[in-house]
C-alpha cells in the first residue's frame, strides 16, 4: 500500500505541449501503480488560475510535491522559490527559481536537438538560396536558444543564417528560401505576411514551425510543416523524477533535457529527396570555396556524380545554373566589400576569385546598372 501524496500540477492546456505532458504523466502513474495510483492531484490549467494566493494555498495545505509548466508566470511561481518541498519546474526559465538550491529540478526540451534537427531537415531539401530564423515576439531565451542551435548547424554546412525580428523582414531573403520559425504561431503570422505579399509557400519560401499542434498545423493554408518536441516524454520525466525525489531517492541532475520526437512534413516544406541534398552539398561548397577561383568542374568533382546530372538537378531546385550561383556568390562579395572598406577595385577582384578587374567592372555593370564606383558612393551615402 502506497502513502497517499498529494501533487500540485500547473499545465497550460490550451496547447498540444500542456496536453501532451499531462498524457505523459498519467503514462507513468499508470505504468507504476496501474489503477490504484496514490497521487491526489490538483490540476491548474491557465495562467489566470495560476496565481501567487493559489500556490501559497497549496503549499498551506501541506503539498507533497509540485509540477509547474506554464510559462511567462514568475509572480505566480514565487512562493516557491521558499520552501522545499519537490519541485519540478518544466520549460520554465526563471531566475527566481533557478537561484533555489535544493529539491528542484528543470526538465526542459532541448533548443539544441530543435534547432539541429530543423537545420539537417531544410537543408536536405536543397532548394533554399538562403536561410533564418524568425524570433519569438518579444524574444525569449528559448527563442534565442533555438536560433543559435540552427545558425550553428547551418555554419557548420557552410550555410550563412539570417536572423529576423518580424514576418515582413522575409521580404528582404534571396529566394527560394528557407525559414524556421520559433514556434507554430510565429510560423502562422509567417504565412500570413507570405500570402498578403503574394509569395508562394513553398516555392519562394520554405515554412517551418515547432511544437507540432496538429489542429493548428493541419488547419492552416499551406499545412505547417513542424518540429515535434518529444512533450509527453516530458511530461513522463516529470512524474518519474517528482515519484524518486518525493520518496527521498537522491536525484544528482538538476536540470533535464528531452529532444525531438520527429519533424512532420506537410506542404509549407518540400518534399525532402536524393537530389536535394545533392544540391544543397553543392550550395555549401559554393559558398565556402566561390572566393577561391574554383569552377563548375571543382563543383561537379566535389560531388562525384556526372556534370550532367549535377547541372540538371542544381536547375531543378535552384532555378538557375551552377555558374550563376558560383557568380553571384562572389558578387554578393564584391557588393559587401565595395560598401565596408576602402579596397581598390583590383584588390576587390582578386579577393573575390575574379582573374580580371576590367571583367569584373563589366560583369558587375551589367548584373546592377551601375559601376562598382557608382556602387560604392551610393553604398556609403
Amino acid at each position: 500500500m502506497h502513502k497517499t501524496k498529494n501533487v500540485f500540477i500547473a499545465l497550460k492546456m490550451a496547447g498540444v505541449a500542456g496536453q501532451s505532458k499531462l498524457v505523459g504523466v498519467f503514462r507513468y502513474l499508470k505504468e507504476t501503480y496501474g489503477e490504484n495510483s496514490p497521487w491526489e492531484i490538483r490540476l491548474v490549467r491557465t495562467r489566470v488560475e495560476l496565481t501567487s494566493a493559489v500556490v501559497r494555498q497549496a503549499i498551506a495545505n501541506g503539498t507533497d510535491g509540485f509540477i509547474v509548466s506554464i510559462p511567462d508566470t514568475e509572480d505566480a511561481v514565487f512562493p516557491l522559490t521558499e520552501i522545499s518541498a519537490p519541485t519540478i519546474a518544466m520549460d520554465i526559465h526563471s531566475p527566481e527559481l533557478e537561484a533555489r538550491q535544493s529539491n528542484i529540478v528543470f526538465i526542459r526540451n532541448s533548443s539544441e536537438e530543435i534547432g539541429r534537427e530543423a537545420a539537417l531537415f531544410l537543408l536536405a531539401q536543397g532548394v533554399a538560396r538562403s536561410y533564418a530564423f524568425l524570433h519569438s515576439e518579444p524574444v525569449m531565451d528559448w527563442s534565442e536558444a533555438r536560433f543559435k542551435a540552427f545558425k550553428r548547424m547551418l555554419n557548420d554546412n557552410g550555410i550563412w543564417c539570417e536572423e529576423l525580428f518580424s514576418p515582413a523582414d522575409a521580404a528582404r531573403l534571396k529566394r527560394p528560401a528557407a525559414i524556421l520559425a520559433a514556434n507554430d504561431d510565429r510560423a502562422y503570422e509567417l504565412l500570413k505576411a507570405l500570402a498578403a505579399s503574394h509569395v508562394a509557400v513553398p516555392r519562394g519560401v520554405a515554412v517551418l514551425g515547432v511544437d507540432n499542434d496538429e489542429l493548428f498545423c493541419e488547419n492552416t493554408h499551406p499545412r505547417l510543416s513542424s518540429v515535434q518536441p518529444d512533450f509527453e516524454e516530458e511530461g513522463w520525466l516529470a512524474a518519474k523524477t517528482l515519484d524518486d525525489m518525493m520518496q527521498g531517492r537522491a536525484f544528482a541532475e538538476r536540470t533535464l533535457l528531452v529532444g525531438v520526437k520527429r519533424i512532420v512534413q506537410r506542404e509549407s516544406t518540400t518534399e525532402q529527396s536524393h537530389a536535394g541534398r545533392l544540391v544543397q552539398k553543392a550550395v555549401a561548397y559554393i559558398d565556402r570555396h566561390a572566393l577561391e577561383g574554383i569552377g563548375v568542374n571543382d563543383v561537379v568533382k566535389h560531388l562525384k556524380c556526372s556534370r550532367r546530372l549535377a547541372d540538371l538537378r542544381f536547375r531543378e531546385l535552384q532555378g538557375r545554373t551552377i555558374l550563376n550561383a558560383i557568380t553571384e556568390r562572389r558578387l554578393d562579395e564584391v557588393k559587401s566589400r565595395l560598401a565596408g572598406t576602402k579596397e581598390k577595385m583590383d584588390a576587390i577582384a582578386s579577393a573575390c576569385g575574379f582573374k580580371s578587374p576590367i571583367y569584373l567592372k563589366n560583369l558587375f555593370k551589367k548584373h546592377f546598372g551601375m559601376s562598382m564606383s557608382k556602387f560604392r558612393a551610393s553604398a556609403r551615402g
